[in-house]
């Protein structure tokens, strides 16, 4: 599997996740469905594919699963929720995948898991998300901080249109591991050693829901996000930016 950076998931968490009503009804909601993602890389003369992924929805009185999180709510009132989460860091590299010989003697680089808190609240102004996590798989055990907020704009039948703005930090620990260059593959490649530092990336996309039907659902989501400056002085990046793409379908039982 190609590396892809996975970062229209945050915009499909939050979305994909239903309003403050919606979780506080006593009946759980489950949704399962399958979607195409597509994220161009931005290493190096990368291959770049489209994947299909699961999409999972599921809202009960204490856990939830919303897209590639799972979490468990420690606290809950009106619109506001604070919940603890797991979820994947989906940033990944194969020196295989790539055309550049000189990637091609760099290490891999593994998908990632995450531990953190979660803040959301949601109301007719919109809805806000905060989340501080922590890597917690041995990959460099850096922390990161995403911030955004997205405005709910619904259409006649059953089309609901979300912009989102927001920020995401990451350590100098998690980029150093993803884009950092070490002597002794600087030394294999020819690449000039590289740590990276912290840095933030602000992202702005938007969502388009659909209803079809009184069960299904249609899911699609174009997410732009500029990467920081750590990140794009790494001899493994080419660009300043990245672009993601995901659609999906999914039926609530």
């Amino acid at each position: 599997m190609a590396k892809m950076s996975f970062r229209w998931l945050a915009m499909a968490v939050t979305l994909l996740a239903p309003s403050a009503a919606l979780a506080a009804q006593s009946t759980p909601r489950l949704s399962l469905g399958v979607g195409f993602a597509w994220s161009p890389s931005p290493y190096r003369s990368y291959d770049n594919k489209a994947w299909p992924i699961p999409v999972a929805s599921y809202e009960g009185q204490r856990f939830f699963v919303r897209g590639i999180g799972v979490g468990m709510r420690l606290w809950r009132n009106d619109g506001n929720e604070l919940s603890l989460m797991v979820s994947p860091i989906g940033n990944r590299f194969r020196h295989e995948d790539t055309d550049d010989t000189r990637l091609r003697r760099l290490s891999d680089r593994d998908i990632s898991g995450q531990l953190g808190v979660q803040w959301r609240s949601s109301g007719e102004w919109g809805v806000v998300q905060v989340a501080a996590q922590k890597e917690v798989t041995g990959h460099g055990g850096g922390h990161a901080f995403d911030a955004n907020y997205g405005y709910p704009l619904p259409f006649a039948r059953g089309l609901v249109l979300t912009p989102m703005v927001g920020a995401t930090y990451t350590s100098d620990a998690l980029n150093d591991y993803y884009y950092g260059v070490s002597e002794k593959e600087a030394r294999m490649s020819g690449l000039p050693s590289y740590r990276a530092g912290s840095g933030t990336a602000p992202y702005a996309g938007v969502t388009a829901t659909a209803r079809l039907g009184t069960r299904w659902n249609l899911l699609a989501t174009l997410r732009l996000s500029r990467l920081p400056d750590a990140v794009k002085d790494s001899p493994m990046v080419e660009g300043s930016s990245t672009h993601s793409y995901l659609i999906a379908l999914s039926y609530t039982f």
